[in-house]
Formats: C-alpha cells, structure tokens, sequence
C-alpha cells in the first residue's frame, strides 16, 4: 500500500511541476505581466496551485483510479502499459491546451474556455500557419512532453518490479477511501462550502492577474459546467427589477421625415480603440477613419461586450451579450428565438443582408443570421472571384469591401448593410500584392489595420458613386479589441474599448458623446436612424446620460460593469472592486471600502444584479424577443 501510494505521489508530481513550467511560461511569453510586483507574481503562482491540482484531478482521474486496483492486476505490465498511456494522453492535453492560451492570451486578454474547441472547425488550413507562428511554443510542447515520457520511465518507482504484499481488508479499504477523499478535496479546490471558480482568484489577485492563476484545462472544465444558467433573484419585486433594468426598449424620439434612410454598419474585425488615432492625439493606423471621423458623431467611450467576434456579432445586431462562461452562440441556449436589426428593419420594408467574407459557417454566423431572421448571408461562397481568396479565413478586404460597395442597394426599398471585414484577423495576412504598401507597426496587427483602413478608403469612394450613398447612414465599430501596445489599453477596462461613431454623407454634424455604451446599444442606434417605432428586446442601457447609461462584460470568471469613470467587478452575488479611471486610469487602487464612492458602488451593484437576474431569466426562458 505504502509503495503504491508513494508511486501515485511521484507520479502526480510530475504533473504538478508540469503545470507549474506552463504557469511559467504563460508569464515569460506575456510581458505584459511583468509591470504587476513580483510578490503578486508570486502569490499568482501560489494561488494557482489549487487551479492545478483540480484540472489535473479532472484530467487524471481514470488515471488515479487505476492506482486503486488490487495489487495484483495492478502490477501487471498491461496495466502499467495503460496507466503510462492515460497519463501521457491527460498530460499532452493539459500542456497543448495551456500553450495554445500563452498564445492566445494578449489577442483575447483572458483564458480560453470550452469554446476554444469550436476553433478547430474555423482553422482549416491554418495549422501549418499557427505552427510557424508559434514555432517557439511547438518546441515547449515538445520539450515538455519529452519530459514527462523521460521523468516517468526513469525516475519514477516501475512497480512492476517492485514486491507488492497484499494488505489487510482494514489497511486496503482505508488506503482508498483516503485517496478517494482527497482527490474529491482536491477536485472541488479544498473544503469551502462552493467549488472553486475563477472568481474565486478575483478575492486573493488583481483582476489582471487572474490569467496567471488559472490554467487552460480548469476554465474548459468550468465552462462546461457552468454553461447551464441559473436564476438569479436578486430582486423579488418586479416592478423593482425593472426600474433599475428593462429589455424592452422602444426608440425614444422619433423623427418626421418620413424618408427611409438606407443603413450600412460596418464592423471592422479587431479594431480596438488604440490603434484608431482619433481616439490618441493621432497616434494610430486608420488615417482614413481618423479623417471621417472628424465629420461625425463619436461616442468617446464605447465598450466591446466581449473579446472574441462570436460574442461581437449578437451584441451588436441583437443586443445580446454573452454574459455567461461561453459565448452566447456557443451556449445551450443558441437556438433561443432571437431578434436581429435585420428583422426588426425588414418589418418596415428594408431590405436586409449580412456581407461576410469569411467562409460560410464560420463562427455560426450564417446559422446566427437565420436564426434571427436578419436577412440574406453573404459569405466566401456567394463572392464570385476565388482568386482573391486570402488561402486562410476568406476574401481579403480591399475585393470583398468592392463588391459589396456595388452590390448593397440592388435590393427593393432601403437598405440595410451589415459589413463584418475579416483581414485584420490573426494570422494578420495582407495579399501578397500589397504587403511592401504599409509599414510594419509595433504589433503584427497594425499593418493589417493600416490595409483595412485603406481598403474602407476604397470603399467610400466606390459607394460615394452609387445612388444610395447620399441617403445613408454609416455605422462604424469593431466586433472586440485585441493585442494592445500600451498599458492603459491592456487593464480590465481598457482591452475591451473599441470606436464607435455615425458618419452621414449628407448631414456632416461633427459630435463627440460622452455617454457610456457598449455594442449592446448599437441596435437602438440602427432603430433610430429607421425611424422604427415599435418596442424591440435589448440588453442595452439605453443610450442616455443618466445613471443607467453602461456597458457590461463577463470575462475570467468575474462581471464588470462600467459607468465613465468608474468600473466595478462583480463576482459571486457582490461586488469585489471600484475603480475611478480619471484618478487611476491603471486600475491599481481598489476603493471598494472608500466611503467616498459607497453610493457610486451600491447604484452600481443594484445596476450589475439587475441586468444579470433579467438575462439569466429571459435567456433560461427562452424570452429574449
């Protein structure tokens, strides 16, 4: 019993240490990380020991199982074989998923849940593209599963030729009852009354920090587990609940001019606020955009709900977040009867279509289009030249955006244009036809961004010489942010900043609105340049400058809610940060136990648990139209 136990310990060491190296690396591979103390880094490493030990409890637990077999069976070689075998397999698994995360993390700036399985249906043909990337966390893959294979086979005891007695029934039963209890201890995360959660990490780290405490396989496990809502009843009074937050919205002004204005939303893959030089003194890489933008009406402080396009893309055209552990699309709930802009504006006579140049199926969105009753999809397969397929995700910008310039308005009465570019997308290929026309930026991204720029100045020409354009309204945002140079651009708040604005060809009212709103209130701006006058369900806040105005995001376990200047974290039915970013752009100094912003933090929290009762509600109850 004794030599059989010491032989599961060793064993699972090597697991541990592993887990530790990609902790390691995850850190060595993220700079970004380094600007924090190193006594956090620290406490981010000793934290997320109990992260590491209940993945790998998960991961190993037919392995941990086999330990407990008689001694007998349980020194056969076939049964070493196999148990040598399930331990490779769960320790590959743990380290490729870990690694495709150090990777990932500064384009999404949080861990990967279950829906990082999903990709593997949009990176046909892009593996060999990712390896040569990523050539250098290949070879840690490797490296380290050389390791396990070597520690295991050499170091650790072989029992199969080891004299293993057999013990008494008393000692057996005892030994594994022992194990089975602390595998069930380390599982859950230790003896608190809950299971441990990310969240959990928000109560010891900094929100930045909860990345490096968690690992890859944990928030896959967690995603799955959590991706069944449940109710909330933070307010038993509804007339309560739906004072403090109300889905149904109606468009608050409507305007006399019955002259139905044609409307194209342009969604510019992963334009984050940084890069957009509007927004930074002129520091960026959308000239072109930077130049309308003076002609417009710009929103100073817009949100992104999520950080991946699958969670952008209902935001946007729904007003539905992905307040959850997995995107909305991904979830249980992706087949829930569901609105669109497209819906809403066909009911008065638009005609309405979604112009991807993506292949179809990417991210579900053609299925997301249906679903919703937004109109025609456009994808890779309807554009009639493959050459100018990118050999990657899709049509490259500078074609597709041409071709969409001639084909909106074809249709009968006004239209509605939704437009999703695609080239700026990691692996950032331009054609190669215009890789020498822009520089090379500080992140790989900003010479795509540069080219998609140029692609839209391309557009605007083009689409300035067909007969809709005078009678239409542009709507520009982006469907998230991703790597970002700067600091401000990589807190809690600022990774998830993004533009948004309104350009009128035949109405220049250069605006700038202060007000807080996210992508979830882009809906309510397209009504409203229709004239729409009939209720419509959004989680947006409204589009008001009042207390309610808002945007809300769920990511690494926590929810954040956030009011210019003030952002509060909110995890386990309470709040567990304030940030004032005029004083403290950084998010370093919690005042959530400042008695000067009590009121800001209680309005706030009132805010955060309604919106989180209402979506949890109306999405278990399949209401959300």
């Amino acid at each position: 019993m004794y030599l059989t136990l010491q032989t599961l310990l060793k064993r699972f060491g090597i697991a541990f240490l592993t887990a530790s190296i990609c902790r390691l690396l995850f850190l060595v591979f993220n700079p970004i990380l380094f600007s924090f103390p190193i006594s956090q880094l620290a406490e981010s490493f000793f934290f997320g020991m109990a992260y590491d030990i209940s993945a790998l409890v998960y991961l190993h637990g037919i392995f941990i199982g086999l330990h407990l077999l008689p001694n007998k069976l349980f020194k056969q070689v076939s049964t070493q074989n196999f148990i040598f075998f399930l331990f490779l397999l769960g320790q590959f698994l743990f380290i490729f998923f870990n690694l495709i995360d150090v990777g990932l993390f500064p384009i999404l700036g949080r861990r990967s849940g279950s829906e990082i399985m999903a990709m593997a249906t949009e990176t046909e043909g892009l593996v060999f593209q990712y390896l040569f990337g990523y050539w250098y966390l290949f070879v840690c893959l490797v490296i380290l599963f050389y390791l396990n294979y070597f520690v295991y086979k050499k170091i650790v005891i072989q029992v199969n030729t080891l004299e293993l007695k057999t013990d008494s029934w008393p000692m057996a039963v005892l030994f594994r009852v022992s194990v089975l209890i602390l595998v069930f201890i380390g599982g859950r995360g230790g003896l608190k009354l809950m299971p441990l959660n990310p969240f959990d990490a928000a109560r010891n780290t900094r929100a930045e920090l909860i990345p490096l405490v968690i690992n890859t396989p944990f928030n896959m496990i967690i995603s799955v587990q959590h991706a069944q809502l449940k109710p909330k009843k933070y307010f038993e009074n509804e007339e309560l609940l739906l004072s403090n937050f109300n889905p149904i919205k109606q468009v608050p002004h409507l305007s006399s001019d019955t002259l139905k204005r044609n409307i194209v939303l342009i969604i510019v893959e992963s334009l984050g606020k940084e890069y957009v030089g509007f927004y930074n003194y002129g520091k960026g890489y959308t000239p072109f955009l930077d130049s309308i933008m003076q002609h417009s009406e710009v929103f100073m402080h817009a949100y992104a709900n999520g950080k991946k396009s699958i969670e952008g893309i209902p935001a946007v055209l729904s007003g539905m977040p992905s307040l959850m552990q997995v995107p909305y699309l991904s979830s249980n709930y992706h087949s829930n009867l569901l609105r669109s802009a497209g819906y809403y504006l066909q009911e008065i006579g638009y005609t309405a279509g979604f112009y991807h140049g993506g292949k179809n199926g990417t991210m579900s969105f053609d299925n997301y289009i249906a679903l919703s009753n937004g109109g025609e999809y456009f994808g890779k397969n309807e554009y009639p030249n493959n050459e100018d397929f990118d050999g990657f995700w899709g049509i490259s910008d500078r074609p597709y955006l041409q071709y969409v310039a001639k084909q909106i308005g074809n249709g009968v009465g006004p239209t509605f244009a939704t437009v999703f570019t695609l080239t700026s997308h990691h692996p950032y290929q331009l054609p190669n036809a215009e890789v020498s026309k822009f520089k090379e930026g500080a992140l790989p991204i900003h010479k795509t961004i540069s080219y998609t720029d140029d692609a839209l100045r391309d557009f605007f020409e083009t689409a300035a010489k067909q007969h809709w354009y005078q009678n239409t309204t542009f709507i520009i945002t982006a469907d998230h942010s991703a790597e970002n140079q700067y600091k401000y651009y990589q807190t809690p708040q600022g990774k998830f900043e993004i533009p948004l604005f309104i350009y009128r060809p035949d109405k220049v009212l250069p605006k700038k609105r202060i007000e807080t709103v996210s992508q979830t209130d882009i809906l309510q701006l397209i009504l409203e340049e229709a004239n729409y006058s009939k209720p419509f369900f959004s989680f947006g806040s409204g589009l008001s400058n009042d207390s309610s105005a808002c945007a809300m995001q769920f990511h690494d376990g926590y929810h954040q809610i956030i009011q210019w200047p003030f952002v509060l974290n909110f995890a386990n039915d309470q709040a567990i940060g304030l940030f004032q970013l005029e004083k403290d752009s950084l998010m370093k100094v919690n005042q959530i136990d400042n008695v000067i912003f009590q009121s800001k933090k209680e309005s706030l929290t009132k805010r955060a648990k309604a919106i989180i009762q209402t979506f949890n509600t109306h999405v278990i109850n399949n209401t959300t139209h």
